[in-house]
């Protein structure tokens, strides 16, 4: 424990000052309602609040959410073990605030906002004498701003830790790795273009065709060339291709004979300039080591932060859902105490090569740890989701592993899904998708539950 939260815990939380809070708590517990109203109806205003957090987000979560921290910062503490509580309360709070990543500046406005409606109403209170007003006003501003400094120190180290984890991500990416992963976009990429173009020719050509953002090789440069490339300006320059594209398309769609050479040719020419960015990424990634773990071939769980908060903005901006499943091998254990690590192990590297080749090229799959394997498919609503699963279910109970003296295992996973509900902090995502596991567990194993 730092110097800081030793400050908090021995000089905030006394005898005398429990005391105090106790004496207020009848009020703080009237007022909560009112600050988190007042603060959420400034925070809604703010344009740069709007990334971050809706009106109904607001009304179903976020209130109730301020109205118990509130709650808890400014009553009494009476044994070390909930003045140690409170330490970690602020901290988790700072955690939040890292995985969401709302800019410190919201939550200081936050903490003003806050105090003012607590003057307020303190100033206004017939029931309290103005000496204890006068002795309560300095404490609750101390153990504000202690609270606010703990939530900071949180946040700083987290943020910290998710760029260091991210840009490891992308410097870990090997460069064979990546440059057969982007020639089988560029593949794609320029099909679809041979593709769009005999089908024009003929005059037949399908409605899908003219989604440029719903192909696949569009859905992988949204979601995951980030994550291999930290040069963002040609990331940014390949998003701008693909948007000027689908303003072609769309002129095209819409009849436009006179545009329609000049479009085609300007589809041909920015495909062309984005199948080149892509090769220059490939060729300037230098192979350092491996982001992902020597036994399944997944993606290390240790970077799964920075990519959840990536894709968790992305779903909050496009207001476009992704889903999660937590998967879980049936009755590992007893593989392991009946045949084996060895064979255990064997389970594992089938299980990890089967879930990477069941996915698209827009999913990520991590080892989660153990025996457990978590997937995020971006822009994947609950319903697909689950086909997704019964697929990946039926592909384990066909597989057959072969250990040592010519034997084979049937294993069977388990799993559970949960789609983002828009709330910013993706952790509680991945505890609903941990929750529906488990249910699948109880509920006899080898299924899925949504």
């Amino acid at each position: 424990m730092n110097t800081l939260q030793q400050f908090y815990i021995g000089n905030f939380y006394t005898d005398e000052n429990n005391q105090l809070l106790s004496l207020f708590s009848p009020l703080i517990t009237d007022t909560t309602a009112e600050c988190a109203d007042h603060f959420y109806d400034v925070l809604l205003s703010d344009p740069k609040s709007q990334p971050y957090i809706s009106n109904e987000l607001v009304e179903v979560k976020l209130k109730a959410e301020l109205q118990k921290w509130i709650l808890q910062t400014l009553t009494p503490k009476m044994t070390p073990e909930a003045r140690v509580e409170i330490v970690q309360t602020q901290r988790h709070v700072g955690a939040v605030h890292t995985r969401v990543d709302v800019p410190m500046s919201l939550v200081n406005c936050a903490m003003n906002i806050i105090k003012q409606v607590l003057y307020q109403t303190l100033s206004a209170s017939p029931d309290y004498s103005d000496s204890d007003k006068l002795r309560f006003i300095p404490l609750m501003d101390q153990l504000l701003d202690a609270s606010l400094s703990l939530i900071n120190e949180s946040y700083m180290e987290g943020h910290l830790q998710n760029e260091r984890t991210a840009q490891e991500f992308r410097s870990h990416s090997t460069a064979q790795e990546l440059a057969i992963e982007i020639e089988r976009i560029k593949g794609d990429f320029y099909g679809w273009l041979s593709q769009f173009m005999g089908a024009l020719l003929f005059e037949n050509p399908s409605s899908t065709y003219f989604d440029i953002h719903q192909q696949d090789f569009a859905l992988w440069i949204r979601h995951k060339l980030n994550f291999v490339c930290a040069e963002s300006s040609t990331t940014q320059k390949i998003q701008a291709n693909l948007t000027a594209i689908q303003s072609e398309l769309t002129a095209i769609k819409n009849n436009d004979p006179e545009h329609r050479n000049q479009a085609l040719k300007t589809i041909s020419d920015l495909t062309k300039e984005s199948g080149w960015m892509l090769s220059q990424i490939a060729n300037a990634n230098i192979e350092t080591s491996t982001r992902e773990d020597s036994l399944t071939f997944l993606i290390e769980r240790r970077f799964l932060d920075p990519i959840l908060q990536n894709e968790s903005q992305m779903a909050m901006r496009t207001e476009t859902p992704f889903s999660l499943m937590m998967i879980d091998i049936d009755d590992f254990k007893h593989i392991n105490d009946i045949h084996g690590h060895q064979a255990g192990d064997e389970v594992l590297s089938m299980i990890g090569r089967l879930l990477k080749n069941a996915l698209r090229v827009t999913d990520y799959a991590f080892r989660y740890g153990g025996e457990e394997f978590l997937i995020l498919l971006p822009e994947t609503n609950l319903e697909n989701a689950q086909k997704a699963a019964v697929k990946m279910l039926d592909k384990v109970r066909k597989m057959i592993v072969s250990i040592r003296n010519g034997r084979q295992l049937k294993v069977t996973i388990s799993i559970g899904i949960a789609e983002f509900d828009g709330h910013p902090d993706y952790e509680r995502t991945i505890a609903l998708a941990d929750e529906k596991l488990y249910q699948t567990k109880h509920n006899g194993k080898d299924g899925v539950t949504i």
